[in-house]
């Protein structure tokens, strides 16, 4: 989707437009689908989540000041519904689970069908700390920019840059020895 029919799909669908707002969710869906799976890691709950997620988009979507907004205004609504859903249980993620998503998902990770090797990265995405496991997905898994990943985590761009640095040199270090079991 182009940049101008996006801009106008926001036009429209802040004019009351469900059509409009369709769009919108057709073109960011499933990018918000991995997001969420990748924190609640089980399919039915994000499912859940992503349709309370959009729901909300909806309801408030005349705050949204411009069209190149939408992804982390659309982010920060998932992060803070997947937050309200921990606030009331605790899970974890299933990597049967999360391979079954990816080989869902039509990304150019998913193309690589997720074998031996993306299995022992996604193990070693595990062993770091929770503020690198989250740039690392943002960045590569969701594709977001430096500056779109600083909103959600609210934390300034050059502190993103220093976490994806170091979060690579450590998975660099991992790959070198191999996951720990």
């Amino acid at each position: 989707m182009t940049d101008e029919e996006l801009k106008k799909a926001l036009e429209s669908a802040q004019s009351g437009n469900t059509s409009a707002f369709g769009i919108i969710y057709d073109n960011y869906s499933e990018k918000m689908f991995r997001f969420i799976f990748f924190r609640v890691g089980h399919k039915e709950v994000a499912e859940d989540i992503l349709a309370d997620t959009f729901v909300k988009a909806w309801q408030k979507i005349n705050q949204v000041q411009s069209h190149s907004a939408i992804p982390s205004w659309l982010y920060q609504i998932a992060k803070n519904n997947i937050i309200d859903f921990y606030r009331v249980r605790k899970t974890t993620i299933s990597l049967e689970e999360v391979a079954s998503v990816l080989e869902d998902a039509a990304t150019p990770i998913d193309e690589l069908s997720l074998g031996f090797e993306q299995r022992k990265i996604l193990k070693m995405l595990e062993q770091l700390p929770l503020e690198q496991q989250q740039v690392i997905q943002y960045k590569f898994f969701e594709d977001l920019t430096n500056q779109e990943i600083a909103l959600i985590m609210n934390k300034t761009e050059g502190a993103v840059r220093v976490l994806q640095h170091r979060a690579i040199i450590k998975l660099k270090e991992l790959l070198k020895r191999g996951p720990t079991s």
